[in-house]
């Protein structure tokens, strides 16, 4: 095995490697899902404006009651028609902050959607090397817990941001109008909040990030464990992952009041800055009253307009926790649009409407590139580094003058490669059944994932009827080709909805005859919802053999041309391994076949066997000829077959 850094290892688009589109700014990228909804995101802005926008009134209401009305001028205004502006300035700030509230969280709701709807269709164009190297519950934390993350970008960021920058313009301008040395007099705080905001930003978000991959961290763990729990219970290790999970909730809790306590530290320090400008506002304005330069309702005005200039900087520092925590969710969601899928579809395809069967293997050569952190964090109290747990991210510097490209790259990981298959070369032809024998791990199921392309191979090429399996596009070659494993995976729904997978156009009549053909039928009519039995997740509610036949029936009623079978009756009882086998003779009448399998019966049938070890074909032949060879297959067949009658052999071996 090969073992080398992921920047060495060079190689793969899928291990993490950023393209172009990554190194584009986060905010531009994420404009891109608010495109299609422009025109309701102006119409929230524009309420927001009014929102914020009409109690602006308020205080030159209050300047010409102090200083018009209540000292008695005569004028246009009195006390009735002050107290009516600004109960209708009241009415109407509510009203437009429902609107406005409901419009927003529509529209963050629809966001989510397309985000996640987006992300789940990349994720399923990425080839299997991208879910060989993460686990289920990493990825998906990915799609749910970051997705939800994001939305507050839109409920309660990007679109206050840019009304508050409008009400501070606003703000500025009345302040300079009321008095302009006053008003320049204000201003003097705006470098010391540009600068915290600068350092404290960049701390606050990579901290969030080190948040999310912990969590992620806990939920590949705590998937894997609840999947097994019975192998959980039956070596009792309930206390050891407990344990574990205890660790793992702590690391991420020190994080998350790390976090906490940076965004609540960046409040209090823009609070401050605030109350300072306050007291000195009302200290030089004070003393211009005293003078007889301002009179009192314009400096209540002034400091009612310095509220609004020093509000909406208020208020970000108080979101700012979550502003920045979205767009660390932001940044994973991109970190996996970045990747780009390994087995792709040619612009020109070649569509595959008729398939004969023919497969050709013509000098294929593949290695397994398996990815683990170069250094996972350390666990303070043993004082040694744990794959549970994650470091957290720090920033480059101590002091910012300009806000930094917070982008940070996945951690180093050593990438290692294991040859899995070493020149392989063979045909089938149209309707030939190819048995793939040999010890464990001697490449056989590699072999048959080139089929349906669930790989490409690093070197030579697989052929269908002829033509580079690359050539073909790639929904059309999986039309054609149906799978059947040892552990099959069943969805959770009923039964019709299981064997209709593999056909969902099929009627209700195809799919008990493929039921039927799959000797499923009739214990499936013995269950009292029949076909509307619930299987529960992964069929749990089901026997193996049970399961294998529904699996069968969702192939057959496919009607593919190539099948794959994997170990399918390995597992099964006796009785069980005759109807599962009686099913599979229909399922590959006709079809060209690939057979993983120690059964005699099957592999004693086949028009080709192809032996292998460590990842190459080492035999090549019909069970006579590679019996009386006396090679690698004489001396499986004896180990695995012993306990089989002893005449039953003799008489399969000569037949």
């Amino acid at each position: 095995m090969e073992t080398q850094t992921a920047p060495q290892a060079g190689a793969r688009k899928e291990a993490g490697t950023s393209s172009a589109a990554g190194k584009k700014k986060l905010f531009q990228r994420y404009l891109v899902f608010l495109k299609p909804y422009r025109l309701r995101l102006l119409g929230i802005i524009g309420l927001g404006i009014l929102q914020f926008a009409v109690p602006m009134t308020t205080p030159q209401m209050t300047r010409i009651l102090i200083d018009e009305v209540l000292p008695g001028k005569p004028g246009f205004w009195t006390l009735g028609r002050v107290i009516g502006v600004l109960g209708a300035v009241y009415l109407f700030g509510i009203w437009i902050n429902f609107l406005r509230s409901t419009t927003t969280f529509r529209l963050g709701n629809r966001m989510v959607y397309d985000i996640r709807h987006q992300l789940y269709r990349h994720m399923q164009q990425l080839s299997q090397r991208f879910y060989d190297n993460r686990q289920v519950g990493s990825i998906v934390s990915r799609i749910i817990n970051d997705v939800n993350g994001a939305q507050n970008i839109i409920n309660g960021g990007v679109i206050n941001l840019i009304i508050d920058l409008v009400l501070v313009l606003f703000a500025g301008f009345m302040l300079f109008t009321l008095h302009w040395q006053l008003a320049l007099l204000s201003l003097w705080l705006l470098p010391l909040y540009y600068l915290t905001f600068t350092n404290m930003n960049v701390r606050i978000r990579l901290t969030w990030r080190s948040v999310h991959r912990q969590m992620e961290r806990i939920n590949g763990v705590l998937v894997e464990r609840i999947s097994g729990m019975k192998v959980v219970q039956s070596f009792n290790q309930e206390d050891k992952e407990m344990a574990r999970f205890e660790k793992q909730a702590k690391h991420h809790i020190g994080f998350a009041n790390q976090a906490q306590m940076l965004a609540a530290s960046l409040g209090r320090f823009s609070q401050t800055f605030t109350q300072a400008g306050n007291l000195i506002i009302w200290f030089a304005g004070g003393a211009l009253v005293l003078k007889g330069n301002l009179t009192i309702g314009s400096l209540l005005a002034f400091q009612a307009y310095l509220g609004q200039l020093y509000g909406p900087i208020q208020r970000f520092a108080e979101a700012n926790a979550t502003i920045q925590n979205s767009l660390s969710n932001i940044e994973r969601i991109f970190e996996v649009f970045d990747i780009e899928p390994e087995v792709t579809i040619k612009e020109n395809a070649k569509p595959l409407n008729h398939c004969r069967g023919a497969v050709q293997f013509d000098n294929v050569s593949f290695n397994y590139v398996m990815e683990r952190p170069e250094r996972p964090a350390q666990d303070d109290k043993k004082g040694e580094y744990d794959p549970d747990l994650v470091e957290l991210v720090k920033p480059a510097k101590k002091f910012y003058l300009v806000p930094p490209n917070t982008r940070v790259e996945p951690p180093p990981t050593v990438t290692e490669f294991r040859a899995a298959l070493k020149n392989i070369s063979f045909t089938a032809r149209p309707g030939e059944v190819i048995a793939l024998v040999g010890p464990s791990g001697a490449g056989k199921t590699t072999l048959v994932n080139f089929i349906p392309r669930f790989y490409d191979p690093d070197e030579g090429s697989v052929r269908i009827d002829g033509v580079d399996l690359r050539d073909y596009n790639l929904y059309d070659v999986r039309k054609h080709i149906a799978v059947v494993l040892q552990d099959n995976v069943l969805f959770s729904g009923t039964l019709y909805e299981n064997i209709a997978y593999g056909n969902p156009d099929a009627t209700e009549a195809d799919v008990r005859e493929a039921a039927k053909a799959a000797n499923a039928h009739d214990f499936i009519l013995d269950m009292e919802q029949g076909y509307d039995t619930i299987v529960g997740e992964r069929g749990v509610r089901l026997s193996g053999g049970q399961k294998q036949r529904i699996a069968i029936a969702r192939a057959l009623l496919k009607k593919p041309r190539i099948l794959i079978l994997d170990e399918a009756t390995s597992a099964l009882d006796a009785e069980s391994e005759s109807l599962v086998t009686e099913a599979l003779e229909r399922l590959m009448k006709g079809r060209t076949t690939f057979i993983i399998a120690h059964r005699l019966a099957t592999v004693v049938r086949a028009d080709q066997i192809l032996v292998l070890e460590n990842g190459a074909i080492v035999e090549k032949g019909s069970h006579g000829e590679l019996l009386a060879a006396g090679g690698l297959y004489r001396d499986l067949y004896s180990k695995q077959l012993k306990a089989m009658n002893p005449e039953e052999m003799l008489r399969q071996s000569m037949g």
